[in-house]
């Protein structure tokens, strides 16, 4: 049996990648100044002077400010990186106080559309959970989600349902069930102020994660198959090549 993804395995990865390349930079910077240090401290041996002197000292400054800033970024997208790994391992341990014999527990699953931070396959029902960080207040106007009285930075809600209608479709090709996917966005740090679906996704603080899970569960033949077939499931979803895949969403 293959070894099954831990939560947050795949944004931990992303951090590390993050952390060298900004690693990477600094080192290609460091050494670029250096040589244009020494070629400033040699102006005469190289010839320069007036015009040809002042443009490297710009230059100079320029890659200094560069630098600097891309080590920046880097480094905010390794912290959020992090930040999102460590909600996603929150929500993990909340899973694992499922039972068992009810529920089935997958995490870091690659889609087309960006992994798919957990799913929950229970004797009742099919769960898709998204892992949000975010801090401050959620809050819906209509169908539009925000955070802190602002756009997120992606749409988070055709996020989760892309992957949902995915998710069953991929399901349905090799269990020939396309069982109903319940899309849940999890917030680990913020203030949810929403009290019902928005566009069929159900919208929570870790907190009532499991009760919504246990409350939602409807009993039906098609998703007693779809739990006999769990660790098939696991497998083929573990074969999944997201760039090999076409993705057609389908709006039921």
């Amino acid at each position: 049996m293959m070894d099954q993804k831990k939560a947050g395995q795949s944004t931990r990865e992303m951090a590390r990648r993050r952390r060298n390349l900004g690693l990477g930079i600094a080192i290609l910077g460091v050494i670029l100044l250096i040589l244009l240090g020494v070629i400033l401290q040699e102006a005469k041996a190289f010839g320069l002077g007036g015009a040809s002197l002042l443009i490297l000292i710009v230059l100079i400054r320029l890659v200094s400010d560069l630098l600097k800033k891309e080590i920046d970024q880097k480094a905010r997208l390794e912290k959020r990186a992090l930040r999102g790994a460590k909600a996603e391992e929150k929500v993990g341990e909340l899973l694992a106080q499922l039972p068992a014999d009810e529920y089935y527990v997958l995490h870091d699953i690659e889609s087309p559309c960006g992994n798919i931070d957990h799913l929950v396959i229970g004797k009742r029902g099919v769960f898709l959970l998204e892992t949000k960080s975010h801090g401050g207040r959620v809050e819906v106007n209509g169908d539009t989600l925000l955070i802190n009285h602002k756009l997120p930075e992606k749409n988070f809600l055709s996020q989760v349902l892309q992957n949902s209608y995915w998710l069953r479709d991929r399901i349905g090709e090799f269990t020939g069930i396309r069982p109903w996917i319940t899309p849940v966005l999890v917030f680990t740090n913020a203030f949810v102020s929403v009290s019902k679906p928005v566009k069929g996704v159900y919208i929570v603080n870790k907190k009532y994660l499991l009760p919504l899970l246990q409350k939602l569960n409807r009993p039906n033949p098609t998703l007693e198959r779809i739990w006999q077939e769990r660790e098939r499931i696991r497998y083929r979803l573990s074969q999944t090549e997201p760039n090999q895949l076409e993705f057609n969403i389908k709006r039921n």
